[in-house]
């Protein structure tokens, strides 16, 4: 075999190892289908402490309409286009962000390495780039402490209007996210919302109910099955809460 063919045949074998080796580009979102199967766009569920889409002014609670000027209602869409971008290309994300569309320039950064792997069809999987991460397994003790802590919500919740005590459901949101930490010591892995930030969803029939918390301040953010929002809720103080619609306390009163 000549020379220059050896070569040739030494470069075709390691442009497999070349590939592995190409930095992957990081959005950093964690999304769901907003609301329903065929709904308008992705529900951002929580976001990477590192995201360059949180930098770019993407929330927890927006809806993702389209990236790059394409339309997005599947993780699959979204892990598509994502997969061909690198780190320092520019995307362009369409959110539906507190009753308004915006478009935001996201600039991706290179997704770190991490050693966990997700099963494919993991519902807490976050969309990175080609693949999906996750966070580190939860102990069976420390899924029951949260679940209690969120019945515990569920409870407050459909105390409304006047069996609400907000410094109670602050302390169990805060109480998850202490347990969510102790699940992962090293603080790697994905964290909801912002710094001192947690965010309970639950899901209906008629669409999908939003608390988030952070520092004593409660707010509920109620979607429509098109993933529009209907209401901005604070609740705060008595006034706020006798101002919370009876359709939504109905509502509340549902969960489970």
């Amino acid at each position: 075999m000549k020379c220059h063919d050896v070569t040739v045949l030494l470069g075709l074998m390691l442009l497999p190892a070349l590939a592995a080796e190409k930095p992957r580009a990081m959005f950093g979102v964690v999304p769901e289908p907003a609301v329903a199967d065929g709904a308008d766009g992705l529900l951002v569920r929580a976001m990477h402490p590192a995201s360059p889409a949180r930098v770019a002014g993407v929330q927890v609670g927006d809806v993702i309409l389209s990236l790059n000027g394409h339309r997005v209602t599947s993780r699959e869409e979204m892990r598509a286009i994502l997969r061909k971008l690198a780190p320092g290309d520019v995307l362009q994300v369409e959110v539906f962000q507190e009753g308004v569309r915006r478009t935001l320039s996201v600039t991706m950064i290179e997704r770190p390495v991490r050693k966990e792997s997700a099963a494919a069809d993991s519902p807490d999987a976050a969309v990175g780039g080609d693949r999906k991460l996750r966070p580190l397994a939860v102990s069976p003790e420390i899924r029951k402490a949260m679940r209690e802590h969120r019945l515990a919500v569920v409870a407050q919740l459909a105390a409304l209007p006047n069996g609400f005590v907000p410094m109670e459901v602050s302390d169990h949101l805060q109480a998850i996210r202490h347990l969510a930490r102790d699940a992962n010591p090293r603080g790697k892995g994905w964290m909801p919302g912002e710094a001192g930030e947690v965010t309970l969803q639950f899901r209906d029939a008629e669409g999908l109910l939003v608390l988030q918390g952070a520092s004593n301040m409660l707010t509920l953010t109620v979607f429509d099955k098109d993933a529009v929002v209907r209401y901005t809720l604070p609740l705060n103080t008595p006034e706020e809460r006798a101002a919370v619609p009876q359709e939504i306390i109905g509502r509340l009163q549902r969960l489970r």
